[in-house]
């Protein structure tokens, strides 16, 4: 194995070649016979010395090469023992029994265990060359994911893709537009592009829809989109549902989408009460894309389009929103959560009258984020009732809002100051866990003690 292998080299020592190592066996064996009869002519093989020393040979060679080549080189000091015997003039005129059984023993033993602990070593090896393997293969897998990961922070970092974000962005376009204009028309663009950024359409078009028809051209469109067919199935079906309708995946990997409609997926931009807007036709989209988390998305972010466009503009110039605006985002949200499983939180601020009432509500009112709606009525228990609606925030999210406004009433009022310290009743419900619109009604005129004319639902 190469020294610049990135694992050790087990090998018992370094290996010879077959020839080799069988000319070493016999240039070995033959210089200890010759040592011996050099050194002590009258006991060549020192079978009646303190030690036979030319014993070695088939040790070593043994425990270099193994079990066969310890074993020739034993047989060949027996059968110069045995020549001496009979050839050597009265050199071991008895055969010594015991030194051949031991020189037997002892190249053959030592051959084996090396034989042993070679085939194990082989084993590890082979073990090791697998995890190496497997090594080398997870470290490139997790440099390219390392890679693909930077990039993608890169990306995310330089454009804001949130569908929270995406929302206010286009809720403050509508409300920098002239009273008058039509804001589908006026954001037809914008729209296109804020849908596209979810669904990588290459080819699509958005139409808008006036007393059930669909307008022949389209307001905004990417790519080149073909003429539309008012009797397009795919469309019609879209007008006839109110909802999100495509072909069949099996068509469209077999391509055989064409023969039904032009399109591969129709988006309807409907608002709570059931008003189509306008329909968004998408004739060509990657297959990546063709799937339910994508349709799902594109069907959410088109209701909230609809809701912001159909609104009241007078309404939507208003920097604090009235409760037929926060009426309308709470059946967004519960029909987000019923529908596409999109979480939401809703909470009572229950403020009592005090000294300090008016620095705390304004401070409420400061701590809303950029999507959030909130709403103050009396209650009929004659108390100030804040409801503050967090559109796609979990029941975790939701306590790290009141978090942070406990945070603020610390620094504004003192270490220590909560909001039940300043007799603030706070009732939570999470729009995702509840199931119907009963839960909501409970919670709104029972627990808030509100009425229809305040918050309808």
């Amino acid at each position: 194995m190469a020294l610049s292998s990135a694992h050790k080299d087990f090998t018992l020592a370094p290996r010879a070649s077959g020839a080799v190592s069988w000319l070493e066996t016999w240039l070995l064996s033959g210089l200890a016979i010759a040592l011996g009869y050099w050194l002590t002519p009258d006991d060549p093989l020192m079978v009646d010395g303190s030690f036979p020393w030319p014993v070695m040979a088939p040790l070593l060679l043994g425990m270099r090469y193994g079990f066969m080549r310890g074993l020739v080189s034993a047989v060949l000091l027996i059968l110069a023992l045995i020549a001496y015997h009979r050839y050597g003039n009265g050199l071991y005129p008895e055969m010594p029994a015991s030194f051949i059984v031991g020189v037997l023993i002892s190249g053959m033993l030592v051959g084996e265990f090396r034989d042993i602990w070679e085939r194990r070593l082989e084993r590890l090896d082979m073990a090791n060359d697998y995890r190496q393997l497997r090594l080398d293969e997870f470290t490139r897998a997790h440099y390219i994911l390392r890679i693909s990961h930077d990039r993608l922070e890169q990306r995310v970092a330089g454009s804001d893709q949130s569908l929270r974000s995406s929302l206010v962005g286009l809720r403050n376009q509508l409300r920098r537009l002239p009273r008058g204009n039509d804001p589908l028309a006026a954001l037809a663009e914008p729209v296109l592009s804020l849908l596209a950024q979810y669904g990588a359409f290459r080819t699509a078009g958005l139409y808008q829809v006036s007393e059930g028809l669909v307008a022949p051209a389209p307001l905004s469109a990417v790519g080149e989109v073909g003429p539309m067919s008012g009797q397009d199935l795919l469309m019609r079906m879209c007008l006839q549902r109110g909802e999100l309708v495509s072909i069949r995946e099996q068509l469209l990997e077999r391509g055989e989408h064409r023969q039904h409609s032009q399109y591969q997926l129709c988006v309807p931009l409907i608002d709570t009460e059931g008003r189509i807007l306008a329909v968004l036709a998408v004739e060509q989209m990657p297959f990546f894309a063709f799937n339910d988390r994508v349709f799902g998305l594109l069907a959410i972010l088109a209701g909230h389009i609809a809701d912001l466009i159909l609104n009241d503009p007078k309404t939507l110039q208003l920097q604090d929103l009235d409760s037929q605006e926060f009426s309308k985002n709470l059946k967004r949200s519960l029909i987000d959560a019923q529908q596409h499983g999109l979480d939401a939180s809703l909470f009572a601020l229950e403020v009592t009258d005090s000294s300090h009432s008016d620095e705390l509500l304004r401070l409420i009112e400061g701590s809303r984020r950029g999507l959030d709606l909130q709403l103050k009525v009396i209650n009929q228990r004659a108390n100030t009732c804040v409801l503050v609606l967090l559109p796609l925030t979990s029941s975790e999210g939701a306590q790290g809002y009141l978090f942070r406004l406990n945070t603020l009433l610390s620094e504004r009022f003192g270490v220590g100051n909560t909001l039940e310290s300043l007799q603030v009743r706070v009732s939570a419900h999470d729009l995702g866990a509840a199931k119907g619109n009963d839960a909501l009604h409970h919670f709104l005129y029972n627990e808030c003690a509100l009425n229809d004319q305040q918050v309808a639902i």
